[in-house]
């Protein structure tokens, strides 16, 4: 079956039978060729009289070619075809001459047995046809016994699809005689509507994603697939129709179709691979071949309007045509060169594009066909052409597919630049926050040592030096004002400690502990052991945590003083993901029935460890030991 339709052994009309030299009615039954029994003559004059007729020299066969092209430069010329028919039947015969469908002009003269022509016979569009097509046959009348010989002189239009297929057809059969050489191609149209649809949902996509991700290249790859669509449904719907807007079509409007389509690609091709700035050569010379396709239409039209010069018009069109071909051969070498994907899958497409295309243009171009079947599918120029889209929109939706992995893996990427941005951008901020902080707390610490701490030594000295001066009894309030300048001196210097940035680390802390809980214990005649690794690691500690701790360690120290009657006590340091600090006195202990005389203190210092997210933790175990633990991170 598919070698059948391959082939065009299917499409073989077997209703039509050759004839003798001299063409016999009584063998007409529905209709039949006449190439063989006609004589054909070419002539460029367009201004012959009627009386000029007889003497020219139609004595040459036709063409075998002429079946399926006429050549570019006898377009715009005279063709002029004698045939003899004789009415061998009894009663008079009315038959039809139909040369082929392209004719912008069909006259048919009879000569007359004296030499002279009659006057030209009417031009008609055929039975039932009179309100669609233009005219396409000539009518002849033949009584019986009659012989005539007819001239006929034929004008194409300006159209690669001309040829020349000249038939006599009985009156009643005519209308189907039109109907099944119209529907020759009923396999090929089959064809090209499914590539329309094909091409249809193409479009309905691309806008699809033009909505979705405003690429501006969809339009173009939308406009492009439109344009392409709307030529081969005409063409497949208007196949041999012989009206005036297929003729407009055939002869101008499929080219200017295929030729903006084609700058459409262009410019979707330029935008979807970025080659404006990736691809600079792919670049150029698609935008030269934009330039070149536009002078190309200007031409064309020029031509096609104003002139009758049909092998320079049709030069032009093929010129533009081979310059896509050229485009595309670069376009595959050029991918093959940089070897990126989108462009490799792009490449694949373009050479089946390009395939098909130079199939298409050779059967446009030349009169010679694979098979000898003229309605076969294999010698449609458009097969070939629809063919190489197909392909091509295969391997394009195949470059989307990998493109739009491209994209959002890029747009991830960029989603995770400009989160990394924004948390580089915050850290910074807070960091330049902390400085400022640090900087305001150590300038407050130098304020308060310099002013305040200057101040409340000088109200210390001052007192003493009274106590010094007053003979006994000294006052009491003297002794006050001695003490408390002191214990603000011992706060102060615990609040610059505190605050200045220098001292955010562990050891420095530690260090602190050590100095503050040897001076405090050793006025309470108590010894004081301090243990902490040898080796202390750089670990920074804020203020807020340094100043809690300090303070819950100097309450515990208090305590002991107040209440233990400890002799010994030990701070130790453990380091890890956590600070684990440990107070151990060889006091008396906790008794739980006095817990409630503590129990202010000990809310105090476990409202401050919970603060800096720490843990506070009282036992008594041979003494008391207290334990204060804090996280690092």
């Amino acid at each position: 079956m598919i070698s059948a339709i391959l082939t065009g052994d299917l499409l073989k009309a077997q209703d039509i039978v050759p004839v003798a030299e001299t063409i016999l009615t009584s063998m007409i039954k529905l209709a039949v060729p006449i190439e063989g029994e006609s004589r054909i003559y070419i002539d460029s004059s367009d201004g012959l009289r009627n009386n000029q007729l007889t003497g020219l020299p139609i004595n040459q066969t036709i063409d075998r070619s002429f079946a399926s092209k006429i050549p570019a430069r006898d377009i715009n010329r005279n063709f002029y075809l004698r045939f003899r028919i004789t009415n061998d039947t009894d009663t008079s015969t009315r038959l039809f001459f139909l040369p082929g469908f392209y004719f912008r002009e069909i006259i048919l003269y009879k000569l007359i047995d004296n030499g002279e022509v009659s006057d030209s016979l009417p031009a008609i569009s055929g039975p039932g046809n009179e309100n669609n097509f233009n005219p396409i046959v000539g009518e002849i009348k033949l009584n019986s016994g009659e012989s005539a010989t007819f001239i006929a002189r034929l004008k194409f239009i300006k159209t690669t699809v001309n040829n020349l297929r000249p038939m006599l057809s009985q009156d009643f059969y005519l209308p189907s005689l039109i109907a099944s050489i119209q529907n020759e191609r009923r396999i090929s149209a089959i064809i090209t509507y499914l590539i329309c649809g094909i091409m249809l949902m193409m479009m309905i996509y691309s806008l699809a994603q033009f909505f979705a991700n405003r690429s501006i290249e969809f339009i173009y790859y939308a406009s492009y697939g439109t344009l392409l669509g709307i030529m081969f449904f005409l063409k497949a719907a208007l196949y041999k129709y012989p009206t005036v807007e297929n003729f407009f079509f055939e002869s101008y409007a499929d080219f200017m179709l295929q030729a903006t389509a084609t700058i459409f690609y262009f410019l979707f091709l330029i935008k979807f691979v970025n080659a404006r700035e990736d691809f600079p050569a792919l670049n150029l010379v698609l935008k030269a071949l934009q330039y070149l396709t536009i002078a190309g239409m200007a031409i064309f039209t020029y031509l096609n309007f104003f002139t009758n010069n049909f092998p320079l018009q049709n030069l032009i069109e093929n010129l533009i045509k081979y310059s896509w071909s050229f485009c595309t051969v670069f376009v595959i070498s050029y991918s093959i060169i940089n070897r990126q994907s989108i462009l490799r899958y792009l490449a694949i497409g373009h050479s089946f594009l390009f395939a098909g295309g130079l199939l298409s243009l050779f059967l446009i171009n030349s009169s010679q066909r694979f098979t000898d079947a003229r309605s076969a599918l294999i010698n449609d120029s458009l097969f070939w052409y629809e063919l190489g889209i197909l392909f091509e929109l295969v391997f394009f939706l195949v470059a989307l597919s990998v493109k739009n992995k491209q994209d959002i893996s890029a747009r991830a990427r960029e989603k995770e630049r400009l989160l990394m941005d924004y948390e580089k951008t915050a850290i910074e901020n807070k960091m330049a926050v902390l400085a400022a902080k640090q900087e305001e707390r150590n300038r407050i610490s130098a304020d308060m040592h310099d002013e305040l701490g200057s101040g409340v030594t000088a109200i210390r000295l001052l007192s003493e030096l009274a106590k010094t001066k007053m003979k006994e009894p000294i006052l009491p309030e003297i002794d006050k004002i001695s003490n408390s300048a002191s214990e603000l001196i011992s706060k102060m210097n615990t609040i610059i400690w505190t605050m200045k940035s220098s001292n955010d680390t562990v050891d420095n802390m530690i260090a602190y502990v050590r100095s503050y809980a040897y001076e405090f214990l050793d006025n309470a005649d108590i010894t004081c052991k301090v243990d902490y690794p040898d080796n202390m690691p750089a670990v920074e500690m804020s203020g807020e945590k340094r100043r809690n701790i300090f303070l819950c360690i100097k309450e515990s120290l208090n305590n002991i003083v107040k209440h233990a009657n400890a002799t010994v006590v030990t701070i130790s340091f453990r380091l890890g993901p956590h600070l684990v600090i440990q107070i151990h006195d060889n006091g008396v202990g906790i008794n739980p029935d006095k817990i409630r005389e503590f129990s202010s203190g000990m809310t105090n210092m476990r409202k401050r460890m919970e603060t800096i997210d720490g843990y506070f933790g009282i036992r008594s175990n041979d003494g008391t030991t207290i334990t204060l633990s804090v996280p690092l991170q």
